[in-house]
């Protein structure tokens, strides 16, 4: 068995679903369906992957020995009640490049806090999105100024994982991380800038095997400081 199908099996066993093990051990959710999903061939976090889902660190990493030792057991989660009338949106610790691109130096995410709406307000936002499909990413880079400035957070749909239609996305192209506007033109996928003095490039079927796509921006948050 491969690590995500290891890791699978044991979450299955749990009765855990990819929210709930994220949850509990403190990763975004996004993290642990690329583990489940085979987008990784390990985790740095095996060990706190193990302890909760009451397996040997040893074989949940390389699969050897056995799944568990006797009487291990995986952790029970208490549900966690949500407040009604509240929706929250977890903020990730990870910087999107409007720029040449940002190097991939993990493949874990941690969540950084959360911001809460009221259910009405968070409709308006985005529409009728689940919460754990909404996540905050923060620019880094001016590529796409005017429109969004360094240090502007962006909310975006992380269940779009790939090209729909035209928009501003967060993907992984190669080893970089980037946040850009990304259009169909003919049969190539045309990334683009809207800073005028970064040149558009295309994404063709020859690289598309380099193309990830991480979720489509929602909305931004502008954060100004201005002088008195």
């Amino acid at each position: 068995m491969t690590f995500s199908e290891r890791l699978g099996l044991a979450m299955k066993e749990a009765g855990l679903t990819q929210g709930g093990l994220a949850e509990a051990v403190g990763m975004a959710q996004p993290s642990i369906w690329k583990l489940v999903s085979g987008g990784a061939k390990g985790s740095k976090r095996s060990i706190d992957l193990a302890r909760v889902l009451g397996v040997r660190p040893e074989w949940l990493a390389s699969g050897d020995g056995p799944m568990r030792n006797d009487g291990q057991e995986p952790v029970r989660i208490e549900a966690v009640k949500k407040n009604e009338g509240v929706y929250r949106v977890d903020v990730l610790d990870l910087h999107v490049s409007a720029g040449p691109g940002r190097f991939m130096l993990s493949d874990m995410v941690e969540v950084l806090h959360a911001i809460e709406f009221t259910s009405e307000h968070a409709r308006a936002l985005f529409g009728n999105r689940l919460s754990e499909h909404v996540k905050v990413m923060t620019v880094d880079g001016d590529s796409m100024s005017p429109t969004v400035n360094s240090g502007d957070r962006l909310f975006f749909d992380v269940s779009v994982r790939d090209f729909r239609t035209d928009g501003v996305y967060a993907f992984v192209f190669g080893n970089t991380f980037h946040v850009k506007r990304l259009q169909m033109q003919g049969l190539k996928l045309v990334v683009l800038s809207d800073n005028p003095t970064y040149e558009k490039w295309d994404i063709d079927e020859a690289s598309q095997d380099q193309f990830y796509v991480m979720g489509k921006a929602l909305i931004h948050e502008s954060i100004k400081y201005n002088k008195l």
